[in-house]
């Protein structure tokens, strides 16, 4: 039997070489999400980065952590009164 218009088989393409990822291998987030988990995947990705992006990300956390914690904190008192 020959397949039909549209239904032609590919070859599933390598998991680097696709469009969403620009060509970088995917990172494995296996852990569970949930504090612990949080942070040892937040412990991994930094110590991945170079030097410059680590002091690029410690003064972006400086400038906004405390909105995000308000923020967090905040969502946390509404869903409990729900």
């Amino acid at each position: 039997m020959t397949p039909t218009r549209g239904t032609a088989t590919r070859a599933a393409a390598p998991a680097t070489a696709s469009r969403q990822n620009g060509g970088v291998a995917r990172m494995k987030l296996t852990r569970r999400f949930g504090p612990v988990g949080a942070v040892l995947t937040a412990w991994d990705i930094w110590r991945r980065l170079p030097p410059g992006q680590r002091k690029w990300v410690a003064k972006q956390v400086r400038h906004h952590g405390p909105r995000v914690a308000k923020q967090a904190l905040q969502a946390q008192r509404n869903r409990r009164r729900r």
